[in-house]
């Protein structure tokens, strides 16, 4: 088949899956993301936004706030450093705070200290999510961002006769780049915060095992 008469058929082609992509948008699937659950317009996940997690649902030991700074222990300091980075399993963060308790000597202030355990993996936990949340919040200022170039670049695509000539048909096809573009970044971004909105809640998670490791060696 020759160049001229392949560049023909591309073009009826091209047409379709652009018409396609147009009608994913009238479709709202470029819709700006609506406010999830907690009210927060630019939180984009599902997951109810919970920005902090208390102690009250998972930890039922001592007072935290009666056992000092968690900072001022070197050992304890060491295990949540540790354990607390997300990179590290359940499976290994509860086997060393077994470790951990199992080493304490028979003098140590275990209820106190195991409280401080848990004080710790609960802030830094708390700060990991912290961070976790702000940018599952700028992929979700993204999204509205991206939506918002789609929206316009698509109506001005239909002001545009498929079929324009000169000056409209550069900017039909500078309009077509934009819209092809957006699309595939907006699906990107999708297809990103499918998995990162996880991360809060496996944190949550995590943390629940953790404290009922610490409070089974209290």
């Amino acid at each position: 088949m020759r160049d001229g008469e392949m560049s023909r058929l591309a073009r009826p082609l091209g047409a379709v899956l652009l018409a396609g992509l147009l009608a994913l948008a009238d479709a709202a699937c470029f819709a700006a993301p609506a406010p999830r659950r907690g009210g927060d317009a630019d939180w984009p996940c599902q997951q109810r936004l919970m920005p902090v997690i208390g102690s009250g649902a998972l930890w039922s030991g001592p007072p935290l706030d009666s056992v000092g700074d968690w900072h001022g222990e070197p050992t304890v300091a060491g295990l949540v450093g540790r354990i607390a980075p997300r990179n590290v399993s359940t499976e290994a963060g509860v086997a060393a705070i077994g470790t951990f308790a199992d080493e304490l000597p028979p003098a140590a202030d275990r209820p106190r200290l195991m409280t401080l355990v848990f004080a710790g993996l609960l802030d830094e936990t708390n700060r990991e999510r912290t961070e976790i949340i702000a940018r599952l919040k700028d992929l979700g200022r993204r999204q509205h961002e991206l939506a918002d170039i789609a929206s316009r670049a698509g109506e001005a695509l239909r002001g545009i006769p498929a079929d324009a000539t000169g000056d409209d048909a550069a900017r039909r096809t500078d309009l077509e780049q934009r819209f092809a573009f957006v699309t595939q970044a907006f699906e990107n971004t999708q297809r990103t915060m499918r998995y990162a909105c996880e991360a809060p809640v496996r944190l949550e998670a995590r943390l629940g095992r953790y404290a009922q490791a610490v409070k089974s060696r209290l």
